[in-house]
């Protein structure tokens, strides 16, 4: 498994390599900042009174902050330079993160290929963001258009 990379191009990267991303210490103002900005105050994650009767015993951090954390730990890692954003797929919430629990992303290269030019390259990466004790808590496929070196000769 490959640490955090540093600005690599299509060429290389092969399906199957892993990167792991620095990690963060989610924070209650993580929550709540998130909870202002798209007005998602679901008291499961702005209620300690409330989420404390929940099966969960305590507030959770919301799923769309985690894919959010995930995308800003890939942007930490530094593995392309530019990437264009193309779509997610499969994303699914695992188990809850928790106020003071520490993320960090493992990305797989699961899939590349050209463009119809071959100009630029498609590439499918599975993030699996996990908690400190290595628990996947959140995970998907992201697709990100990456331009293709012309010094290459490839």
């Amino acid at each position: 498994m490959s640490g955090t990379a540093s600005c690599l191009t299509y060429y290389d990267v092969e399906v199957g390599s892993q990167y792991l991303s620095p990690t963060r210490t989610i924070a209650e103002c993580d929550l709540m900042q998130f909870a202002g900005l798209t007005g998602d105050f679901n008291e499961l994650h702005t209620s300690a009174t409330f989420a404390e009767k929940t099966r969960f015993g305590q507030r959770i951090a919301h799923g769309m902050l985690i894919l959010s954390i995930a995308n800003g730990l890939y942007m930490r890692s530094g593995i392309f330079s530019t990437s264009v954003f193309l779509g997610i797929e499969n994303w699914k919430s695992a188990k809850p993160v928790f106020i003071g629990d520490t993320l960090r992303l493992r990305l797989t290269i699961a899939d590349k290929r050209l463009t119809k030019d071959q100009k630029r390259g498609i590439i499918g990466m599975q993030y699996e963001v996990l908690n400190q004790l290595g628990d996947v808590v959140a995970e998907g496929v992201f697709r990100r258009m990456v331009n293709i070196p012309e010094a290459s000769g490839q």
